[in-house]
């Protein structure tokens, strides 16, 4: 039972931060797309089905997020198994939301797609490097001093 409440724990931070700035980042959008004329941005709203949409987008990718990387099921796989997991959860939902949201009309255009597939293999190239050059970096000063304490702890 503890675990489920953990696991709840992290997917409301996650659909909190997720959804707080997806709102921020899609108002500032629409403000920009109206042109920056003031007139114009103070009347700028967004709808109510566009922000549940974007509620069902986050809590998605919140569910993802939760499951590859602070599951039971996941905690033995190593970082790019689960990011790998996330993004083959994610990516496809993500797709379909973007075309019930209305962001890609019919097959989209070929820059979207482009766009689309450039910023997840940015993130994804991000990670890893994250993960080879500073987690691992991280976890040999922490494996060294683990086992410079235990010397310690041996030695008394």
């Amino acid at each position: 039972m503890e675990d489920i409440k953990k696991l709840l724990v992290y997917f409301r931070n996650a659909l909190a931060f997720s959804y707080s700035w997806l709102v921020l980042c899609s108002a500032l959008v629409g403000i920009l797309y109206a042109g920056l004329d003031f007139r114009v941005a103070v009347g700028y709203s967004i709808k109510c089905e566009t922000l549940l949409k974007l509620l069902a987008l986050c809590a998605w990718g919140s569910a993802c997020f939760v499951f590859a990387f602070f599951s039971k099921i996941m905690k033995k796989r190593g970082f790019l198994f689960d990011l790998t997991i996330f993004f083959i959860l994610f990516v496809p939902v993500e797709i379909l939301m973007f075309y019930w949201m209305e962001l890609f009309s019919g097959s989209g255009t070929v820059i979207l797609w482009t766009i689309l597939g450039i910023f997840i293999l940015i993130c994804y190239i991000t990670c890893i490097l994250i993960d080879v050059f500073i987690m691992r970096k991280r976890s040999k000063v922490y494996t060294d001093k683990l086992m410079e304490y235990n010397s310690k702890k041996q030695a008394d």
